[in-house]
């Protein structure tokens, strides 16, 4: 196959993936609720629950997204009454988040959601080689390198722009 080919092919479909999955982030759910969880939301729950008790910048740090970003989302959270801010007991300078009751009520299904997704994708890598499933997960992490690298470029362009 045509290296360069496949390279145009690639970046194709990984535009068309970005795209498709910016426009499942704009569908909220509402989990029996009367508020609507956007996906960045429901990403931050999900990341919260399996992580309790962490900071806004170890939450930034595991979604990838920066700290105001998380910062942000946390705030809608907290109005909508599924996450708490309080102060860290053994440093009054750091505030952790944690899930309240109805926040761990909506993780538990968006757990049940992730699960059925995840058992799809179990049964189609099942098709494939241990090897081609490696390979698929070793062009993810290329790609994510990639795509940091190009953020910081592009803030360095930014930078200098400015000067």
């Amino acid at each position: 196959m045509d290296k360069s080919t496949a390279s145009r092919e690639l970046l194709e479909r990984f535009i068309r993936l970005v795209n498709k999955y910016n426009a499942l982030e704009k569908y909220p759910l509402r989990y029996g609720t009367p508020h609507r969880f956007y996906h960045s939301e429901r990403h931050l729950l999900d990341i919260v629950g399996s992580h309790p008790h962490l900071n806004i910048t170890a939450f930034a740090r595991l979604a990838g997204v920066t700290k105001g970003a998380i910062s942000q989302i946390a705030s809608r959270l907290e109005k909508k009454g599924v996450i708490r801010r309080y102060k860290d007991p053994k440093n009054s300078k750091e505030v952790l988040i944690a899930l309240t009751d109805l926040g761990r009520e909506i993780y538990a299904q968006h757990q049940r959601i992730n699960a059925e997704t995840v058992r799809h994708l179990q049964e189609e890598l099942a098709k494939y080689p241990d090897e081609q499933v490696a390979f698929l997960l070793h062009m993810f992490a290329w790609l994510e390198a990639y795509l940091d690298q190009s953020r910081a470029r592009m803030a360095a362009h930014e930078q200098e722009g400015h000067r």
